[in-house]
C-alpha cells in the first residue's frame, strides 16, 4: 500500500469510529515544516456534523498519534491535520516499487472500454506536424488509460473517398505525365511536394506511357479505369507510408477502417435506414433532415441534400454507427484537429437518435504547432512543398524529443515548438534533463557493480536525508498522477511529474555522495533507492513512448 493511502486509510478508519461516511481528502505538504501529508477532514466535518474544526481536528489528531509509525501530528489553523511519517516507513516505498516494477503505478483493473480514433489522416501525402502531434497525444492517452486500467482499443478511420481523393489522382497524373516527357501543368488545387514524384515514379515503372493520350480536369481523370487506377494506387501507396512512419514513432494503431468501403456496401443507406425506422427524420425543402436538436443540438442537419447527394455529416455519423456495434465500447474518443469544435454536439445529437448514450463521444481537440528557432519561424526545406512532415522532424530532433515535447502541454492550447531548445544539452531542454537522470543513475549503479557492492531493499531509518524523503513522497505518489492524468485526459501531467522527479533527482545528485565505502550499509540503502528511481522513470518514459538512457 502507498504511504500516502497509509494515512487516509487511517482516517477513513477514524471516521467510522466516529460513524461518519465521508470521504477524507489528503495531500502532499511541500514544505517540510508542516509535516509530509495532510488532510482539512475536520473543517468538512465540522460544516456537517456543526461542531468547532479545531476541536475535531485534535480528537482525529490523538487517535492518529496513537499510530507508532507518525513521528508528529500536528494541528494547524482553524483545523488543519499535518502529519510527518517515520523514515522507516517511507523507506516501504522502494520495496513497492521493486516488488512490482514495470507494474508500479499501475491502478486497478475496470470492467470498461474505450475505443480510440487518432491520427486519421487523409491518404494524401505523409504525416505533417500537426498529424504529430495528434499521434503523440492519442498514443500517450492510450498508455495512460491503460495504466489506469481501462481496456484502450485503437483505431484510424481512412478518408479515401471524396473530392480529395479525385484531387490526390489528378495530382500524381501530372506528375506522371511530366516525367514521360508529356508538359503538363498542375492544377491549382493540386497537391505539391516531392511526395508526389515518389508516387509517380512507381506508376511510370508499372505503366510506362500508357496513359500519355489521357486529358484531365482539376479534379478527374478523363478516362475512368485510368482514373480509379491513379485514385485506388495512390491512396494505398501513401497509407502503406502512413502506417510505417506510425510505427517508426511507436504509435500501434489495431484497427484501420475505410470511408470508401462505407461507400461500397451501402453503409450510408443502411443508416438513412435506421434514422426513417426511429422517426428520426423529416422532408422540408427537398432536403431530409436529422432531428438532432432533439438532443441539444442548436439546428437540425441536412442528411441528404435536395439534389440528392449526401451531407458530410452523413458518412461521419455512418462510421460511428459500425464503431459502436463493433467495438462494443463503453466511450468512443476521437483525436482531432482543433477546428472540429461545432462538430461535437451534432455528432453527439445524431448517435443520441440511432440509440447511443448521448455522451458515448468525446473528441479531444489538438491546436495548431507553430515551430520556431530563436524567436523566428523555423522553415524547413528539406522535401519541398506546403507541410512540415513528421520524418523531417524525427531526423533533426529525433523520435523522444519529438514524441516527449508534443506530449509536454495541453493538446487543447496551441504550442510553439523550439528547435533550438530541443538541440541543446543543458538543463533548458526538459528531454535531456529527464534523459540526463536516467543515464546518472545507470552510471551510479554500473559503479556500484563494477565495485560488486549489491544494492539493499530492506526496510530502513538510513534514508533520512531531506531531499531522500522529498523524492521517496513524489515516487509514492505515481499512481495518483496516471489517475488523475487519465480522468481528465490530461496526459502532459506525466510530463510534469517527470520533470519534478528529475529536478528533486538532480539536486539530490548533487547534494549527497551516493557511493561511499566508508558508509558502506547506507551505499546499499541508497543504491537500492537509485534503482527505485531509475524504475519509476522507466515506467513515466513509457507512458511517453520515449526511452531511458545508459549514458549521455
Amino acid at each position: 500500500m502507498k504511504v500516502i493511502d497509509i494515512f487516509r486509510s487511517d482516517l477513513i478508519e477514524i471516521l467510522k469510529e466516529m460513524q461518519v461516511d465521508l470521504e477524507p481528502i489528503v495531500e502532499i505538504n511541500k514544505g517540510k515544516e508542516n509535516g509530509h501529508f495532510s488532510t482539512t477532514i475536520a473543517l468538512m466535518l465540522a460544516k456537517k456534523m456543526g461542531k468547532n474544526p479545531k476541536d475535531l481536528a485534535t480528537i482525529i489528531g490523538d487517535k492518529l498519534s496513537q499510530k507508532d509509525y507518525y513521528s508528529s501530528v500536528k494541528i494547524a489553523g482553524i483545523g488543519f491535520i499535518n502529519v510527518e511519517v517515520k523514515t522507516d516507513l517511507l523507506s516501504t516505498i522502494i520495496l513497492n516499487i521493486m516488488n512490482q516494477k514495470d507494474n508500479y503505478g499501475q491502478n486497478d483493473q475496470k470492467n470498461y472500454i474505450i475505443n480510440l480514433e487518432l491520427v486519421s489522416a487523409n491518404p494524401t501525402g505523409w504525416l505533417h506536424l500537426g498529424h504529430a502531434r495528434n499521434a503523440v497525444t492519442g498514443d500517450t492517452l492510450k498508455r495512460v488509460w491503460e495504466k489506469d486500467g481501462f481496456n484502450v482499443q485503437t483505431e484510424y478511420y481512412t478518408n479515401d473517398a471524396g473530392n480529395q481523393i479525385n484531387v490526390l489522382a489528378v495530382t500524381v497524373f501530372v506528375y506522371y505525365l511530366n516525367m514521360i516527357g508529356v508538359k503538363a501543368e498542375l492544377p491549382s488545387v493540386a497537391y505539391k511536394g516531392e511526395a508526389y514524384d515518389e508516387v509517380a515514379t512507381m506508376f511510370v515503372a508499372e505503366y510506362g506511357d500508357k496513359f500519355k493520350d489521357i486529358k484531365f480536369t482539376d479534379t478527374q481523370i478523363l478516362d475512368q479505369e485510368a482514373h480509379d487506377i491513379f485514385r485506388y494506387k495512390s491512396v494505398a501507396f501513401f497509407m502503406d507510408i502512413i502506417k510505417q512512419q506510425l510505427k517508426d514513432f511507436d504509435v500501434e494503431i489495431e484497427h484501420y477502417s475505410s470511408e470508401q468501403e462505407m461507400y461500397d456496401k451501402h453503409e450510408l443507406e443502411k443508416t438513412l435506414e435506421l434514422y426513417k425506422e426511429k422517426n428520426a427524420t423529416y422532408e422540408k425543402d427537398g432536403a431530409l433532415w436529422l432531428r438532432t436538436t432533439d438532443f441539444g443540438d442548436d439546428k437540425d442537419r441536412v442528411l441528404v441534400k435536395s439534389d440528392g447527394t449526401f451531407t458530410y455529416i452523413l458518412p461521419d455519423l455512418a462510421t460511428h454507427r459500425i464503431r459502436i456495434e463493433r467495438t462494443k465500447a463503453d466511450k468512443l474518443v476521437n483525436v482531432w484537429g482543433g477546428d472540429h469544435h461545432g462538430y461535437i454536439a451534432r455528432m453527439r445529437a445524431g448517435l443520441a437518435l440511432l440509440g447511443a448514450r448521448p455522451d458515448i463521444l468525446d473528441i479531444e481537440m489538438c491546436q495548431m504547432v507553430r515551430l520556431v528557432k530563436d524567436g523566428q519561424e523555423f522553415k524547413m526545406s528539406k522535401r519541398k512543398g506546403t507541410a512540415i512532415w513528421m520524418v523531417d522532424l524525427i531526423e533533426l530532433v529525433g523520435k523522444d524529443a519529438l514524441r516527449y515535447m508534443l506530449a509536454s502541454k495541453s493538446s487543447s492550447s496551441h504550442m510553439e515548438l523550439d528547435i533550438g531548445l530541443i538541440q541543446q544539452k543543458t538543463s533548458s531542454n526538459p528531454v535531456y534533463y529527464a534523459q540526463y537522470a536516467t543515464a546518472r543513475c545507470n552510471s551510479i549503479l554500473n559503479q556500484a557493480k563494477e565495485k560488486n557492492i549489491q544494492p539493499k531493499f530492506e526496510k530502513t531509518t538510513l534514508l533520512n536525508h531531506e531531499k531522500e524523503i522529498q523524492l521517496l513522497i513524489t515516487l509514492d505518489n505515481f499512481s495518483d498522477i496516471v489517475r488523475i492524468a487519465s480522468k481528465n485526459k490530461t496526459p502532459h501531467l506525466i510530463c510534469e511529474y517527470i520533470q519534478l522527479i528529475s529536478k528533486q533527482f538532480h539536486s539530490y545528485y548533487s547534494d549527497t555522495k551516493i557511493i561511499n565505502e566508508e558508509e558502506m550499509e547506507l551505499t546499499q540503502y541508497r543504491l537500492g533507492f537509485i534503482q527505485s528511481i531509475l524504475q519509476v522513470f522507466k515506467n513515466t518514459f513509457d507512458l511517453i513512448g520515449i526511452e531511458v538512457m545508459t549514458k549521455m
